[in-house]
């Protein structure tokens, strides 16, 4: 268990913030016990157990924080275990109650064990049941791995003849498109240019990367990536001069969130109109 202060630092927010130094010792001692009971619950089976954490892919993405849990789908006493791939649990030490999804069944004998580790989980506090009532800790657990193939999946490219877009990217797992081109040369600019790799998927106008599309943003220009390459980007409805990063799983966009916007009917609000434009949808301006 996480020491008292450590503890307390992370319930701070229980009750709302109101708490005195009882509470949060009383709270403790709520930890303590779930943590005692998991243990002596579940912590000399020599096999995947609730609460466990596992390395698992479903051929479009790597979950390396999934969760062994409740069997939702019974065929325990077959040998099936239960994995939610981003899971959230309440437990009492010995119940679970896990949310997060997806949830997937394996057989046991799939797991293989590579460690222990700690998995965070939550119960009720002192009060009970309530808003704000909750109280969080972790929990040692055992570490596992279900052995996966490289994955080839993590983006999907949809070209359409018809449409304000010809070429849109989502990546898998997500409902909504990460980026959208007007038209075929400006997409096949733009991947030649930043690395993207595809191979065709069920017909000629779908494609299929192991690379996701990512973004992230940075406060100052000394932020910026030194290994990135510059290039526009559409972001917040405003073309910015970004860089982008390519590695084998990710294009992973470099946004700078500093500055501000010029004022309308000003010089330079036509300026930005004018890249916006020539760039959106078409970031190499082919």
């Amino acid at each position: 268990m996480i020491t008292f202060e450590e503890f307390k630092a992370r319930n701070i927010g229980f009750n709302g913030g109101y708490n005195s130094e009882k509470v949060h010792q009383n709270n403790y001692g709520i930890a303590q016990e779930v943590e005692r009971v998991y243990m002596q619950t579940y912590g000399s089976i020599d096999e995947p157990c609730v609460g466990d954490i596992v390395e698992c892919s479903d051929g479009y993405r790597v979950y390396d924080r999934a969760q062994v849990c409740e069997n939702m789908y019974g065929g325990s006493k077959y040998g099936m275990k239960c994995v939610c791939e981003r899971g959230s649990s309440w437990t009492n030490g010995r119940g679970f109650s896990t949310s997060g999804g997806a949830f997937k069944a394996f057989h046991k004998s799939k797991f293989q064990y590579v460690g222990v580790t700690q998995v965070w989980v939550w119960t009720w506090g002192c009060y009970g049941s309530g808003g704000n009532m909750g109280i969080y800790f972790p929990l040692n657990v055992r570490k596992w791995i279900i052995p996966y193939e490289p994955v080839l999946k993590r983006s999907r490219v949809t070209i359409r003849r018809r449409d304000q877009y010809a070429v849109f990217i989502e990546n898998i797992g997500e409902w909504f498109n990460e980026l959208c081109f007007n038209s075929v040369k400006a997409y096949l600019a733009w991947a030649e240019y930043v690395g993207f790799k595809t191979e065709s998927w069920r017909g000629s106008f779908e494609k299929v990367s192991p690379q996701r599309i990512e973004r992230k943003w940075y406060l100052k220009p000394e932020d910026a990536p030194t290994n990135g390459k510059p290039i526009k980007v559409l972001d917040n409805a405003r073309i910015k001069d970004g860089y982008v990063v390519t590695t084998e799983d990710a294009i992973t966009y470099h946004v700078p969130n500093y500055g501000k916007y010029p004022e309308y009917d000003t010089p330079e609000y036509e300026k930005a109109w004018e890249e916006y434009r020539k760039y959106a949808g078409n970031p190499m301006g082919v």
